[in-house]
């Protein structure tokens, strides 16, 4: 199977002039988001860094495992992808800037993006998905309950200082070149639905600019906010992709561009960019989810419809506030003391509690039963 690591062989010696901007790049781009970019990337966007520099720098901290550990969820393998694509013309050329990286367990926030930008005027904006900490995931099961989560709003508001970037509208460029300050906005996981937020909640003069809009294997959004017109505004740029096992993607609700990518892994493992089938500038495309995919996201929509948003509320909090309080930062410090944790915390709990976990369970086993 070839995938986004071939693609680096295959194109990477094509400019943006050559080959445009295509779905295969903006993965690479998402997931090269993932990599620490502290004390490198500055959040000026005035001071910009070409890729093959930033990953020189880079490779000077990897002894520090904020560098080299990036998680249990993300695959090991983006540092590899950082190193060849600075390697590449394609990608060593772009330059970065305008990094942030927030994470405020207070206010239940996990924030990261950076942006990228090739020798056209071209902007690619990319959000961070879900990182490694316990924070990040409770934000990602309050998009069940909320209207809108932190990492949403600081998503649109980095949006607006990008566009505002003197880099956007006074470049000084060749005179054969066409600066067309295309603006494209991707993410991985949560990163894709903060892209698909961004450009929707944009304003006027900015949506003029958004070309495209992708969102892989990230959460959906409520039927209301795919019928808004802030929403059918950008609907024709967006672009959802989902690994054939999806279970993060099939979360809530997508626009039209729906695609299904082809890859051998199984369930979580399926959010693993690297196993997305890649043939020449474009995914492998299947046309169809899994069964267990369809059941996952069945489960998901039975247990949004008949639990009410109070019930859906409790559940989030017990399990999230175990998880504090036994002093677990991130996934990596997860063990089998938590899950121990959690049943005791439902054991002695009110019985409005126990009545939540248990409709859980039920609707849980009522749609694998239906399903099959």
């Amino acid at each position: 199977m070839n995938n986004i690591m071939d693609y680096l062989d295959w194109r990477g010696d094509l400019s943006f002039e050559t080959s445009p901007f295509n779905e295969v790049d903006g993965l690479i781009l998402s997931t090269i988001a993932y990599a620490e970019f502290d004390k490198i990337v500055t959040e000026s966007f005035e001071d910009q860094i070409l890729l093959r520099d930033c990953y020189g720098d880079f490779s000077n901290y990897l002894t520090d495992e904020k560098y080299s550990r990036l998680g249990v969820i993300i695959p090991e393998e983006v540092i590899n992808l950082f190193h060849k694509a600075s390697e590449t013309y394609r990608f060593g050329t772009l330059r970065l800037s305008g990094y942030v990286n927030h994470v405020d367990e207070e206010a239940e926030l996990q924030f990261a993006a950076i942006t990228f930008q090739n020798t056209l005027g071209d902007v690619f904006v990319a959000y961070r998905g879900t990182d490694d900490t316990v924070v990040g995931w409770k934000e990602d099961f309050n998009l069940a309950v909320m209207d809108k989560i932190p990492a949403q709003e600081k998503a649109v508001e980095y949006l607006e200082e990008v566009y505002a970037q003197r880099s956007l509208n006074e470049m000084e460029l060749l005179p054969t070149q066409n600066i067309g300050k295309r603006i494209y906005l991707m993410g991985h996981s949560k990163g894709g639905n903060l892209a698909i937020y961004a450009a929707t909640n944009a304003k006027p003069m900015i949506k003029e600019l958004i070309s495209g809009v992708y969102n892989y294997d990230g959460p959906g959004f409520s039927k209301e906010f795919l019928m808004t017109d802030a929403y059918k505004s950008i609907n024709d740029v967006t672009h959802w992709f989902l690994p054939e096992e999806s279970m993060i993607g099939t979360l809530l609700y997508h626009g039209n561009n729906e695609y299904v990518v082809n890859s051998p892994n199984r369930g979580l493992m399926s959010h693993d960019m690297f196993s997305w089938n890649v043939l020449g500038n474009v995914f492998v495309k299947t046309g169809l989810l899994s069964k267990d995919a369809i059941v996952m996201h069945k489960i998901v929509d039975n247990v949004l419809e008949r639990l009410t948003a109070e019930q859906t509320k409790v559940f989030i909090s017990v399990v999230f506030d175990v998880l504090f309080a036994n002093n677990t930062k991130t996934l990596s410090d997860i063990n089998g003391k938590n899950f121990l944790a959690l049943i005791d915390a439902v054991k002695t709990a009110d019985a409005e509690t126990k009545q939540v976990f248990h409709e859980l369970g039920q609707l849980t086993m009522q749609t694998i039963k239906e399903s099959r």
